[in-house]
């Protein structure tokens, strides 16, 4: 029912158009098929070894490669110019029940209401406002089911728009006007100023019966050469890097007659300019930092590989180790300096990656300890000044939680001080009563990431103490409030194998929900880790892998 749904519109670009098959064969085929930068969305005609959608997308995996597509630089040679219309807070401002209408119709949906609980539409509906503590208005943003849930209603709005524009307007689609629309952004191409002026006002009136609105603020008009700001900042950035970022190898002839040519890895480059530069192309282009950050760094990661590749193919000696090592640096304090404008999830995790990379590509190649701790000491550094400036919030506590364990990466004489990653966490000493104390409860993820990190280390006794005592509260509070608490469930099982945690505080939660030692014992013995991969069973480039093949839009 949803491939149906999703895929009744003209105009939609990015849109479910059957399940996942996920197959993975090694053979000819498979190796010219497979997709060389794995995404994790599947679509036609590739293949993949890690997938982390449950449908196959159908066409573009991301705007930018429409705006580099035939397709577009078709409608440019067929229309004088094009503007680009935004839904105003799409996710935040969908009205649940709108989902119902655009499938059964409104009148029809309102006219008989407890019929329609039990169709496609109301079943919908009925989960989305579940998942959102039973409200109607906004639907959880981030899942992959939320964004088919938007695309489905606006798909709806996608026909009636066509529809109108046929009936009141006389204006044909890919005649007068021809429309794209990318997830809640709507692309489109005209040549009279009158075709859209009228768009615009019947996509309002229509978007406005489904509770939604147009983000005037956004909305960008662009004549021929129609490019837009971000398109050209990406080119630009796209020409910087590849001009200051590049790795190879230098063949000399060695010392005395007859020497061997000698293979020297070089890579000459300035973080300073490149971060001056790259704030000039910003600054030029009009465009935001988190605009360009998963293209930087979609970049930046591939320069790490190069530069990884280049250095294995010289003669490795330690003149190719020490530049290899201030490039992997120079290259990171530029990532830094980017990250620090935009610390979101999805670039936090990127980040770990090229760390991580870097980390594990020195230890795995028997580096000295001098060129070992040149990185590692600033890694260190520059995690401990972000964590320092992007303190947690009641709303934001997921967004650096990556980079602590990253950090756990580099051995202990790294290790943060127990006050830094209180302070982070917004945990306070109370020297009256000798304990920490936080005003809120932590969250799951803060809870198992804390852990995690801090293991049975003695110096954090104290903090793992507190976060011992935080979770029985937590269970009790639930318990009380709200039982049926899927949070409650998943940090339980997960406190309860947690290697690191006293047996005295894992007995405490089993009386909590009423499990006696026994009981408590018979379901530690089910799974030795539930939502958390504790200790040696975690693999951080695996996860990390793994965490970036979730990116479905």
């Amino acid at each position: 029912m949803i491939t149906y749904y999703a895929s009744r519109s003209t105009f939609s670009i990015r849109h479910p158009v059957s399940v996942s098959r996920f197959a993975f064969f090694k053979d000819k085929l498979h190796a010219q098929n497979l997709e060389t930068v794995p995404m994790g969305v599947e679509e036609e005609d590739r293949e993949y070894e890690q997938i982390g959608s449950y449908f196959v997308y159908r066409k573009y995996r991301n705007i930018h490669r429409f705006f580099e597509s035939y397709k577009y630089h078709r409608c440019e040679k067929k229309y004088d110019a094009m503007v680009q219309i935004d839904v105003s807070k799409c996710f935040d401002s969908i009205y649940t029940h709108s989902l119902p209408w655009a499938v059964m119709g409104k009148s029809q949906t309102k006219f008989n209401l407890e019929a329609s609980k039990t169709t496609f539409g109301g079943r919908f509906d009925a989960v989305m406002q579940q998942l959102n503590q039973n409200e109607t208005n906004g639907i959880v943003i981030g899942p992959e089911f939320s964004r088919i849930f938007a695309e489905i209603i606006l798909q709806s709005a996608d026909m009636e728009l066509e529809r109108a524009l046929a009936q009141r307007a006389k204006l044909k689609h890919k005649v007068d006007y021809e429309i794209f629309r990318y997830v809640d952004d709507y692309f489109v191409f005209y040549n009279e100023q009158s075709t859209e002026l009228r768009i615009i006002e019947e996509l309002q009136d229509i978007l406005k019966s489904k509770k939604l609105s147009i983000n005037s603020a956004k909305v960008k008009s662009y004549p021929k050469p129609i490019i837009t700001e971000i398109t050209i900042a990406k080119e630009r950035i796209s020409t910087l890097m590849n001009s200051q970022i590049e790795p190879g190898i230098e063949e000399k002839a060695g010392n005395g007659a007859g020497s061997d040519i000698v293979k020297q890895f070089r890579c000459d480059l300035n973080s300073n300019r490149l971060i001056v530069r790259y704030k000039t192309i910003i600054k030029e282009s009009n465009v935001e930092y988190g605009d360009l950050l998963n293209y930087t760094f979609a970049i930046s990661e591939n320069k790490i590989d190069l530069i990884i590749k280049s250095y294995l193919s010289s003669d490795a000696v330690d003149a190719d180790r020490r530049r290899m090592v201030k490039a992997v640096m120079s290259l990171l304090e530029f990532t830094f300096f980017a990250y620090s404008a935009s610390p979101k999830v999805n670039h936090t995790i990127r980040m770990c990656r090229m760390i991580a990379t870097s980390v594990d590509f020195l230890v795995e190649k028997g580096f000295s300890h001098e060129l070992k701790h040149l990185l590692f000491k600033f890694v260190h550094d520059n995690v401990l000044e972000m964590l320092a400036k992007n303190k947690m919030s009641a709303h934001r506590e997921v967004e650096s939680l990556y980079l602590l364990i990253v950090l756990s990466r580099i051995g202990r004489e790294y290790r943060l001080p127990e006050e830094t990653i209180a302070k982070h966490f917004l945990i306070a000493w109370d020297a009256q009563a000798g304990a920490y104390r936080r005003e809120e409860f932590l969250n799951h993820f803060s809870i198992t990431v804390l852990l995690s990190y801090i293991k049975r280390k003695v110096r954090y006794d104290k903090l793992r103490t507190f976060i011992e005592s935080q979770v029985l509260a937590k269970l009790e509070f639930v318990k009380i409030h709200c039982p049926n608490d899927a949070e409650a469930l998943m940090l339980f099982l997960d406190f309860i194998v947690c290697p690191y945690v006293d047996p005295a505080a894992q007995l405490s939660a089993g009386a909590i929900f009423g499990l006696d030692a026994a009981q408590l014992a018979e379901v530690q013995s089910v799974n030795d880790h539930w939502f958390t991969a504790w200790g040696d069973k975690f693999d951080l480039t695996k996860e990390l892998d793994a965490k970036r093949s979730r990116e479905v839009y």
